[in-house]
């Protein structure tokens, strides 16, 4: 009987006149020795009765095994052997153990659909129910080439590319590849074949010089093999578990205006990341920042921004040094020493799917907002009145009473910021840093028009130097 594996050119004989084909594992273009897997000097040795990197490593004549395995199909062929049953090189596998409490592993619904010819066409065909949580769904071990050569990591698919047949609405539930066709985007798609998985701690993989290696795919911020569904409720600073396992950027903060210092924590950290820590890769000093960004504005090192030590934060790494505001100025259960999360801003428009892969609105936020300072009328469903309650600061005909959760004391300066956003059109960007401010109180800001060209803090409130009429001293009141 002669016994054929396609495409691996491995012949076993037996006496016979009968042929059996077995199904293509996806063994195309011939890039088998090519890969990891294949390698005549680096390649799979579990046994040394076969040359290193041969078919026969895997595949054992004369079994029962319809594949002709040397194990049974699970994954557990692959984490025996001496070959995957630990910490991979770059520690962005982190063993079986690991992966086993992992949503990809432990999902009914993680079974490979078949290629998706709208994003790419390659890849092998559907696997059966049976297959769910297989290392199978995402590699191949034979190898996978297209038009660029061979695929990285034994992938059938090009980064996102892979990631987002699943993460269409079916089988994963939420919809991730609709976010990536908006205007206003992480360029997972766009630019492409930038990143490693040796990138590890080097900040130089992130940054903008010496080389232009900025980009942002899945694997940037998703550890495929670790990451798993959040059991409860998020409590800021601890990111979601669908970030464990990532490669992050913790901060030591010094005095307020200067850089923290930065350590970077690798993927085998499976201790709970701090979301804004895995933002520190590429939007701090940590890595060199582009001269512009894609808005066309200066981009900002948001870890000095967010330097728990500066005179005024929005609340990401701690709570924010105003804790005296009345709870009554907040809406959707936000109060002032409540912490947040950047994506509690930078995320889907529509809400549906959390995390800052795409929105119709720029800077990817869930909700409008312009960073312009010319006079407009504010909307009630403008992203700053997500937290702070728009009657009290935008909406100059509310009453007494809910203006007066944020006032300027009379009779000093009697009209407070009802007045100066709702009637007089200025709006919150004209007096206020978005992140955090290095040198001022309250997140106020100078140089813009309309706006302040000075401001200087007080015990009580502050002095005020604005544009638009003469200098004018005021205290706070937080009606009770």
């Amino acid at each position: 009987m002669k016994m054929y594996i396609r495409g691996l050119g491995v012949l076993a004989l037996a006496g016979a006149l009968v042929s059996v084909a077995v199904a293509p594992l996806g063994a195309t273009g011939g890039v088998y020795t090519q890969t990891k897997h294949g390698n005549a000097s680096t390649g799979v040795n579990r046994t040394p009765d076969w040359p290193v990197g041969s078919c026969e490593q895997c595949h054992v004549q004369h079994v029962g095994s319809g594949l002709l395995l040397f194990a049974p199909n699970t994954n557990a062929l692959c984490t025996t052997g001496g070959c995957h049953g630990s910490q991979g090189p770059n520690a962005i596998w982190q063993g079986q153990t690991a992966y086993a409490a992992s949503r990809h592993a432990g999902s009914s619904a993680m079974v490979w659909p078949g290629p998706d010819g709208t994003v790419d066409p390659g890849g092998p065909p559907a696997r059966i129910a049976g297959d769910a949580g297989k290392c199978v769904n995402c590699h191949t071990p034979h190898g996978y080439a297209d038009a660029s050569g061979l695929i990285p990591s034994l992938m059938f698919s090009r980064e996102e590319k892979l990631c987002i047949v699943c993460h269409d609405g079916s089988p994963a539930t939420k919809n991730i590849k609709v976010d990536f066709t908006k205007v206003y985007r992480h360029p997972a798609g766009t630019i492409i074949g930038k990143h490693s998985v040796a990138e590890n701690g080097s900040s130089v993989n992130y940054g903008f010089s010496p080389t232009n290696n900025r980009h942002s795919d899945c694997e940037d911020c998703h550890n495929s093999h670790v990451a798993k569904a959040d059991s409860g409720l998020l409590v800021p600073p601890a990111a979601s578990n669908r970030l464990l396992g990532m490669g992050r950027i913790s901060v030591t903060n010094g005095p307020a205006g200067t850089v923290p210092s930065y350590a970077y924590r690798g993927p085998a950290d499976l201790n709970p990341p701090r979301e804004y820590e895995i933002c520190f890769k590429c939007h701090s000093s940590w890595t060199t920042l582009p001269p512009s960004t894609p808005s066309g504005g200066q981009p900002k090192d948001k870890a000095l921004q967010f330097n728990t030590n500066n005179p005024s934060f929005h609340p990401i790494e701690a709570a924010g040094k105003n804790p005296n505001i009345n709870a009554n100025a907040f809406v959707n259960n936000w109060n002032a020493t409540k912490l947040m999360y950047c994506t509690d801003c930078h995320t889907n428009d529509t809400t549906s799917v959390r995390g800052p892969h795409g929105s119709v609105y720029n800077y990817i936020l869930k909700m409008d907002y312009r960073a312009v300072s010319g006079q407009r009328t504010m909307a009630s469903a403008e992203l700053c009145f997500d937290c702070h309650r728009y009657d009290t600061y935008a909406n100059n005909s509310a009453s007494s009473a809910v203006q007066g959760y944020s006032r300027f004391n009379p009779p000093t300066f009697a009209k407070g910021h009802g007045y100066h956003v709702g009637d007089r059109r200025y709006p919150c960007f004209s007096c206020h840093e978005t992140h955090g401010s290095t040198t001022l109180a309250a997140l106020m800001v100078v140089g813009r028009s309309p706006g302040l060209s000075a401001y200087t803090q007080t015990a009580n409130g502050g002095t005020c130097t604005p544009t638009c009429h003469g200098q004018k001293s005021y205290t706070i009141n937080y009606a009770r």
